[in-house]
């Protein structure tokens, strides 16, 4: 199995790392030719970084760091995305093989037709592609023909610098068909059903993200998480970032707890006329999240403290678009997205 993950990020050097150092150790891995694990960054500077330096991995803010050299360990290579598919060279050989699946870990504004193309070339007629974005996409970019599945994570990861990440937070990890968020022709027609190879891909894949330490399963019904870590996000990510705040401190007081619950009360509203599903418990789910990530600094935080583009319109901005699908207002989500882009003055991506 083949395995490409893109993106440098916190979650796409969080996954490299547990299951790069699980592969190390595992002679079912190890000692496989066929198995590849490939790790994509975005720009060739942190590919040579890591080549260089390895990756520092914690799994826990106390714990021991893991120096991790990804060409010591066999199948392990990382490349860029800004280097040629077909010329990317690792120091330890050039990766010329398609991928069987790939992992998509980039923001949603990275998402665009250049990445598109550049997947293409990374793809075989039957490679799965896994999305893990926050927020909610609905656009037609992906191609009809795609097997386009969609990833929901609820683990924390904290990136110390271009070689160093902190696994912060325990979570889940769901995967599901995505056909009724992304409408692909293909994905439409196998909504309920796999074949043969779309099966043992991702049986193989749930399979090494637990013996890495994940807790990671199939959902039947992928769009019920995707819209619950939607509420989350949109209530923790753009106060944090508006009050230059940790996720803990959004629980300080009475009058911020009330903001959130704000905006909580009118995104379940705008599903409800949606006829999406929902529930109560989410909100307790954004409480909980609050606290156990308590010291974190959220991924819109981060991006408005170094001046680069947020995730703000597929978040707030995808609840305003649902609620313009059916005529009605969400003006707490709406002033998040204004306010939030008047905060990202200068672009340093």
């Amino acid at each position: 199995m083949r395995i490409d993950i893109v993106g440098g990020g916190s979650l796409g050097l969080l996954f490299f790392s547990k299951l790069a150092l699980s592969w190390q150790t595992d002679s079912e891995y190890s000692g496989a030719q066929s198995h590849k694990l490939h790790l994509w960054t975005r720009t060739k500077a942190q590919a040579e970084y890591i080549r260089e330096e390895g990756i520092a991995f914690q799994e826990g803010q106390d714990q021991p760091v893991h120096s991790l050299v990804p060409h010591s360990i066999p199948g392990c290579l990382v490349a860029a995305v800004e280097e040629s598919v077909l010329t990317a060279n690792s120091d330890q050989g050039i990766i010329t093989e398609k991928a069987d699946l790939i992992l998509l870990t980039v923001k949603q504004q990275h998402i665009h037709s250049e990445l598109i193309q550049w997947l293409s070339e990374r793809m075989h007629k039957d490679t799965l592609i896994i999305t893990m974005q926050n927020g909610l996409r609905t656009d037609s970019i992906w191609p009809g023909a795609w097997q386009v599945y969609v990833g929901v994570t609820t683990e924390g990861a904290k990136k110390l610098s271009p070689v160093s990440v902190v696994h912060s937070g325990h979570g889940q990890t769901y995967i599901g068909n995505g056909a009724t968020l992304y409408g692909s022709s293909a994905v439409c027609g196998q909504a309920t059903t796999m074949d043969g190879y779309e099966e043992g891909t991702i049986a193989f894949l749930l399979k090494s993200l637990t013996k890495a330490g994940f807790i990671a399963t199939l959902s039947k019904d992928i769009e019920i998480e995707v819209y619950r870590k939607l509420t989350i996000n949109a209530v923790i990510n753009p106060l944090t970032a508006l009050w230059r705040v940790s996720n803990g401190e959004l629980l300080a007081s009475e009058a911020r707890i009330a903001i959130m619950r704000q905006l909580f009360d009118e995104a379940i509203a705008v599903y409800g006329k949606n006829d999406i599903g929902w529930s109560e418990a989410w909100w307790n789910d954004i409480l909980q999240v609050c606290r156990a990530t308590a010291s974190n600094t959220s991924s819109m935080l981060a991006d408005v403290l170094n001046h680069r583009s947020t995730e703000i319109d597929w978040i707030n901005g995808a609840i305003v678009g649902l609620a313009q699908r059916v005529q009605i207002e969400a003006p707490a989500h709406e002033w998040m997205c204004k306010l939030i882009e008047s905060l990202t003055v200068e672009e340093a991506d």
